[in-house]
């Protein structure tokens, strides 16, 4: 099955960038003097591996939060952590703070948030992990309220940095940054891969990962901190794309039972990364050279899907 996985993987980054609107053939991306070489390696190959490693990583996420608080609805986007990083690079952008600079504030922003859901899981509230995913869940709607206020008054125009960042976008990237994204979505997989057993441990409650020598409290804040600094890197390229977190890992389960956190983990980076990179070009290809946001289309192709195969286990 994994096998499967990665040469869906590699066969879809390899098709993808021949679609859009302008045509590219594969006797001309081998000729660095045609337009079409340039479309091919400088812009269409970097954003297909943006998609894949946002879709992978997303889908991930999703499967380790909905371990992490014993919650199906679980995912960085309901908490509220993707919304606190989207947030703050916006608010950076408002006054005029952009690259680097701007995703330290987003990255500070989804910190101080993970940093609060972690106190609360320490504290008596962590008793329910249920009221904690409902406090996630109420500050992801005010902190989304004030991004669209903030967006509102910028006065930006709809398609340009608003949309983006209320609804995701696939940035057009450099190849260095691609590869960058690329190899931190690999490394998170594999240290996701390593932390396998802990999170075995994890998915059975706290009271069984204590006996099994896990500390639930220091594994859940270890594993808070580094996914939420890592979302916060990819938020600042992609702003907020959600459902991929969310359905994803149910998707998973329902189709394939994966008996195990590392399989799960590893099947949703993978139908993710697909998910999200069909998702793209599509949003590319609809009505060129309109780009639709890619969160919308997430939403209108997956949903339906999700709630068949739902439908159909009933």
């Amino acid at each position: 099955m994994r096998w499967g996985l990665l040469l869906l993987a590699v066969l879809s980054l390899l098709a993808t960038p021949f679609l859009g609107a302008e045509s590219v053939s594969p006797s001309e991306i081998l000729r660095p003097e045609t337009t079409a070489y340039r479309i091919f390696w400088f812009l269409r190959l970097p954003r297909a591996l943006v998609s894949l490693s946002a879709g992978g990583v997303l889908a991930a996420l999703g499967a380790v939060y909905q371990i992490l608080f014993h919650n199906p609805l679980a995912e960085p986007y309901v908490l509220g952590v993707s919304s606190a990083a989207t947030l703050g690079i916006a608010l950076a952008e408002v006054i005029a703070i952009y690259g680097i600079a701007g995703q330290l504030i987003g990255f500070g922003s989804a910190m101080v948030l993970t940093a609060l859901l972690v106190a609360l899981c320490l504290s008596r509230w962590g008793r329910s992990m249920d009221r904690i995913i409902l406090f996630g869940m109420g500050l992801n709607f005010v902190l989304s309220s004030i991004l669209f206020l903030v967006l509102s008054f910028a006065n930006q125009t709809v398609g340009g940095g608003s949309m983006r960042w209320l609804f995701g976008q696939i940035p057009w990237v450099t190849q260095s940054e691609s590869l960058m994204l690329a190899g931190l979505s690999l490394a998170f997989l594999a240290w996701l891969w390593a932390e396998g057993r802990k999170l075995d441990a994890l998915s059975l409650g706290d009271g069984v990962a204590a006996t099994l020598g896990v500390s639930p409290r220091k594994a859940r804040t270890r594993v808070l901190f580094l996914t939420s600094a890592l979302l916060a890197i990819l938020v600042g390229y992609t702003g907020s794309i959600g459902f991929v977190g969310l359905v994803i890992p149910h998707l998973v389960k329902l189709l394939f039972h994966p008996g195990t956190t590392r399989k799960l983990v590893l099947y949703s980076f993978g139908f993710g990364a697909v998910f999200l990179l069909w998702s793209d070009v599509l949003a590319r290809v609809i009505y060129p050279p309109l780009e639709f946001p890619i969160g919308i289309l997430t939403t209108l192709i997956g949903g339906p899907l999700f709630l068949f195969l739902l439908w159909r286990r009933s």
